[in-house]
């Protein structure tokens, strides 16, 4: 008799032991893996608060709750299929407002040009950690947001994301002059800088409802240690992250069998990582079973409206049902989307990731390495005012 729990744990260990399928990345810096503890220097977000501020709807505290059973509207057989499991599950982006605005798809393609070219103007090790950490996150949030962009309403984006070349294999950004991939982001440099603290990869946005959450403002090294914490509290405890009940055992998510890199161990890691996090009232049913099945799966865009095809004439879709389960949730009311490029036109005049007195800072330091490195030009550092002056002397 087809057993299908057996079955279930026999493709998520097959699939545990295998590596994530990507190229590796020319020889990284050193600057990528080295800080500098006591360092001032921030990097400014506010263009991509004001992007993320005004087209992320929070889904509020997490939830058991599943989304109702879609029917066939008046007049036609079809109807909308989604996952009644995890339909109602985490954040959401307004990607259907980018659709048709050529001036929005521009400014978060700027927001994404601007940061990876960041390394090559203030160099990683001048950064804290915690500062690089949020800038890595951003980096890759901001570029699976423009990507979805330009291949929204695609609904499943399972073969989009992590099929052969797919979003996280393929070579989409240039840092400092080497080529990453956000796999390459995500392995090869957060889990080997960062090797003890798995809470990071909830701060990977991938795009679809079964992947971490979307924060509704930018990470800083001020709150990165709180939000990703919030991530994962909210992701282990809605039904996209963990389903403690049900006769196959208790399930997780197939997010942790692809970042199982981070749980060695994999049933005993995970499953000590899940208890510093889940509700008082599923920690019992996890510690009874001996087995985490990786079987959870939602391959569809986080957006809000736009995947929710109309069948018939004049039937209401369920839509306004998300919408309205996103609000009384606590999530608030979608922000007014069409008001985001006079928003970050206004945030990013004569726009720098950087204050006066820390571009100051930062040619300080980038003139006390020239000079260790026994080359200078000092011109290049200074006012146009500055080297007027140097030429008269």
């Amino acid at each position: 008799m087809f057993n299908l729990r057996k079955t279930l744990i026999a493709v998520a260990l097959c699939s545990m032991l295998t590596a994530p399928a990507f190229a590796q990345p020319a020889a990284l810096p050193a600057s990528f893996f080295t800080e500098t503890a006591d360092s001032v220097l921030t990097i400014n977000y506010d263009d991509l608060d004001a992007v993320l501020q005004t087209s992320v709807l929070s889904a509020g505290l997490p939830s058991r709750k599943k989304a109702a059973i879609t029917n066939a509207s008046i007049g036609t057989l079809l109807k909308n299929n989604h996952n009644p499991l995890t339909a109602m599950a985490g954040n959401r982006f307004s990607f259907e407002e980018y659709k048709n605005n050529a001036q929005m798809r521009q400014i978060v393609s700027n927001i994404r040009n601007s940061l990876q070219k960041l390394p090559s103007e203030a160099q990683l090790s001048d950064f804290s950690n915690k500062e690089q950490l949020a800038y890595w996150l951003n980096l890759y949030n901001i570029t699976v947001i423009d990507e979805i962009i330009q291949v929204y309403p695609l609904k499943n984006l399972q073969d989009f994301v992590v099929g052969e070349g797919g979003l996280l294999q393929r070579k989409l950004l240039k840092v400092a002059g080497v080529e990453l991939s956000l796999n390459d982001i995500q392995f090869e440099i957060l889990q080997k800088k960062f090797p003890d603290q798995p809470q990071i990869i909830y701060g990977l946005y991938q795009g679809y409802i079964g992947s971490p959450s979307i924060r509704a403002r930018a990470y800083s090294a001020a709150n990165v240690s709180r939000m990703l914490n919030m991530n994962a509290h909210e992701f282990i405890n809605s039904n996209r992250g963990t389903y403690p009940v049900g006769k196959d055992g208790f399930r997780v998510a197939g997010f942790y069998q692809r970042s199982a890199s981070y749980f060695p161990d994999f049933q005993q890691d995970l499953k000590e990582h899940l208890l510093k996090y889940l509700n008082a009232e599923d920690k019992a049913a996890l510690e009874r079973n001996s087995e985490l099945i990786a079987s959870i799966e939602d391959w569809s865009v986080t957006d809000i409206f736009g995947t929710t095809r109309r069948f018939g004439g004049g039937a209401a879709t369920n839509t306004a049902a998300l919408l309205d389960a996103f609000t009384s949730a606590g999530g608030g009311e979608v922000a007014n989307v069409g008001m985001l490029a006079e928003s970050v036109m206004d945030k990013s005049a004569d726009y720098g990731r950087f204050a006066p007195d820390q571009v100051l800072k930062i040619k300080e330091l980038q003139l006390r390495r020239a000079n260790q490195a026994g080359a200078v030009t000092v011109t290049d550092l200074g006012s146009e005012e500055q080297k007027k002056d140097e030429n008269k002397e």
